[in-house]
């Protein structure tokens, strides 16, 4: 970066004096040099890009996925919804795009489950194996992911984002009573749907979590 500045510095100071040393004869060799500034200032092309992909959120009581689960289902729905809701705010985010994509399945989940509750290994190595064994391969840069644990009457939801960068891992948690995480669909009472409340909070809770990359 100090070398790319001194670069620009340098040829600002030309472009400068060029002129009047040279005359306006000199024009063509000064648009070049203007040129040539505005290729050192522009940054390169999908350089600043984020990828994210998400995967279905873990039970940790069972340490399974919550694949062909309800609550997995819909879940997953209200994530998907906050990070569409991230992309509006910050187009650098792009989410499973051609070349940049871990697949929600049985297989990434699984694995990282095992890499997650392992109590042979530490949060550091457990990070480093899930950016090597799942993230690298991808191409990507974020995972959005999560727990959910019942608790009696409660319903524990925690959604979390694995950033490769920073090597780290963030986390945000809400609670709802079961009355109001799991509603009767109004257009189908014999389906269940989120509480439109319990939807639109965990969309809210990842759309913030993504806003702190």
């Amino acid at each position: 970066m100090i070398k790319q500045l001194l670069i620009i510095l340098k040829l600002i100071l030309v472009l400068s004096v060029f002129p009047l040393i040279m005359g306006n004869e000199n024009c063509q060799i000064e648009q070049q040099l203007m040129d040539m500034l505005n290729q050192k200032i522009k940054p390169p092309k999908g350089k600043n890009s984020i990828y994210i992909s998400h995967l279905t959120f873990m039970d940790p009581t069972t340490g399974t996925a919550m694949f062909q689960t309800e609550a997995g289902a819909l879940i997953n729905d209200a994530v998907i919804n906050g990070i569409n809701q991230a992309q509006k705010v910050n187009p650098s985010f792009k989410h499973n795009v051609s070349g940049h994509t871990l697949d929600d399945t049985d297989a990434n989940v699984n694995k990282l489950i095992n890499i997650t509750f392992d109590p042979n290994i530490n949060k550091r190595d457990k990070i480093s194996r899930i950016i090597s064994e799942l993230m690298d391969p991808a191409n990507i840069d974020v995972i959005v992911t999560g727990q959910y644990i019942e608790k009696g009457q409660i319903v524990d939801v925690r959604p979390l984002i694995i950033v490769k960068k920073e090597k780290k891992i963030v986390t945000k948690m809400a609670e709802y009573k079961k009355t109001e995480f799991l509603c009767s669909d109004p257009n189908n009472q014999s389906n269940k749907v989120l509480c439109q409340g319990a939807h639109e909070h965990i969309s809210k809770l990842v759309k913030d979590l993504l806003e702190q990359l």
